[in-house]
C-alpha cells in the first residue's frame, strides 16, 4: 500500500514559538513533505526564516522538500526578502502549484494565502483593491485546482486563512469574518480537493471537518499545540485515499 508521509504546521510565529516548535520536531520522523500553511514568522521578521529551517534540517535532515504558503505575518513588503532567503531550502507557492512525487503516488498542491470575508482595517488601507484580491486569489485557486484533476493522484489545497467555519470553532463568533472566506467554501465544494491544509485559527477547538470529500484540517501550532502528522494513503484496488491525523 502507497503511503505519502506529511507533517504540516502554521502560526510558529518564529521567535515566538519557535522554543515549542523545536521541542515537539524531535518527536516526529522524516517526512516524505514539510507543508508551512503561513505566518511563520512574527510580525514580518524575514530573517526568522533562516531559523525555522535550520532546527528542521539540523533534527529531520534535508532528504524532504519544505513547501509552504504565505500568510497574513509574511508581510507582502517581505515576501521578496523571504523568497531570497529561503533560497532552494524550500517552495513557495504563492499563487502556484507544485507536484510531489512520492513513493509511486503524484500530489498536487495549490498554495495560496486565502481570503477573508471582511478585510481587517490594515488590509483595507494598504492593500488597493482588497475585495479584488480576494476574489482573484479564489478564482486563481479554482483554475490551479481544476488543472491539476485527472493529471495527479490526490490534490491539496494548501492557504493560510480557513475556507470554512467548522475549524474556527472556538473563536468569537463575531471574528468569523476574519478567519476565513465564503468564497474558498465554495472553492473546496465545487473543486473537491482531497486535502485542505490551513491555519490562522489559533483558538480553534475543532481542528478538522470533512466536506463532501475533502478533509479540512487546521494546523494552528497554537491551536492544536503540535506539529500535525498527515499520512495519505492509497489503497490502490479502490482508489480510495485516506488521511490519517496523527
Amino acid at each position: 500500500m502507497a503511503k505519502v508521509k506529511l507533517l504540516a504546521v502554521a502560526d510558529v510565529h518564529s521567535p515566538r514559538y519557535l522554543e515549542e516548535f523545536v521541542k515537539d520536531l524531535g518527536q516526529h520522523e522524516r517526512p516524505d513533505a514539510f507543508l508551512f500553511a503561513g505566518d511563520m514568522i512574527n510580525r514580518g521578521n524575514a530573517e526568522e526564516y533562516k531559523n525555522v529551517l535550520d532546527t528542521i534540517e539540523k533534527i529531520l535532515g534535508t532528504s524532504f522538500p519544505v513547501i509552504g504558503c504565505f500568510g497574513n505575518e509574511e508581510y507582502s513588503e517581505v515576501r521578496k526578502d523571504i523568497v531570497s532567503i529561503v533560497g532552494d531550502r524550500m517552495i513557495l507557492l504563492d499563487e502556484k502549484s507544485y507536484v510531489l512525487e512520492s513513493n509511486g503516488l503524484t500530489v498536487g498542491i495549490v498554495g495560496t494565502q486565502g481570503s477573508l470575508d471582511k478585510a481587517t482595517s490594515w488590509q483595507r488601507r494598504n492593500i488597493p483593491s482588497v475585495k479584488g484580491v480576494f476574489e482573484r486569489r479564489a478564482k486563481r485557486a479554482a483554475s490551479l485546482l481544476k488543472k491539476m484533476k485527472d493529471k495527479v493522484d490526490h490534490r491539496i489545497l494548501l492557504m493560510h486563512y480557513s475556507p470554512c467555519l467548522e475549524t474556527c470553532e472556538g473563536e468569537e463568533t463575531k471574528a468569523f469574518s476574519w478567519m476565513g472566506s465564503r468564497k474558498f467554501y465554495s472553492v473546496v465544494v465545487e473543486h473537491q480537493p482531497d486535502l485542505v491544509i490551513h491555519g490562522h485559527v489559533h483558538n480553534s477547538t475543532r481542528h478538522e471537518v470533512t466536506i463532501g470529500a475533502s478533509f479540512i484540517r487546521n494546523v494552528s501550532f497554537p491551536a492544536v499545540g503540535s506539529i500535525t502528522e498527515l499520512n495519505v494513503w492509497d489503497t490502490k484496488k479502490t482508489r480510495r485515499i485516506e488521511y490519517e491525523s496523527c
